[in-house]
């Protein structure tokens, strides 16, 4: 009989373990998705701030407002979306203007 109870006792122990993995795991995986919002911005900030100059450093020189509807086929062109990235709060940013329209970039080749 006391066999018995110890058996019990540690399957339902590993079983637990096992249940506290799967858990935690999906917990962490919550944690580490990105979300992607909106910013709205003018070109006041944009002239004046840190993260044009880190594009420009990283070889982005030619920036321009785009519809919405045209980001895709700028993508396609060779153009990329310009993102202020907060990476405490893992959220993307998409820079827009008061008409909606998004901000993208060009890399110098």
């Amino acid at each position: 009989m006391d066999t018995t109870i110890a058996w019990i006792l540690g399957i339902a122990t590993i079983l637990g373990g096992i249940a506290a993995i799967g858990y935690f795991r999906d917990k962490r995986r919550e944690k580490q998705q990105w979300t992607e919002q909106q910013k709205e911005i003018n070109d006041t900030w944009w002239e004046s701030s840190e993260l044009k100059k880190q594009y420009e450093e990283n070889g982005c020189n030619n920036f321009g407002w785009s519809n919405s509807d045209r980001v895709a086929e700028l993508i396609a062109e060779g153009r990329e979306i310009v993102y202020e990235v907060n990476e405490d709060k893992r959220v993307k940013y998409m820079l827009v203007n008061k008409s909606g329209q998004v901000l993208v970039c060009r890399k110098n080749t």
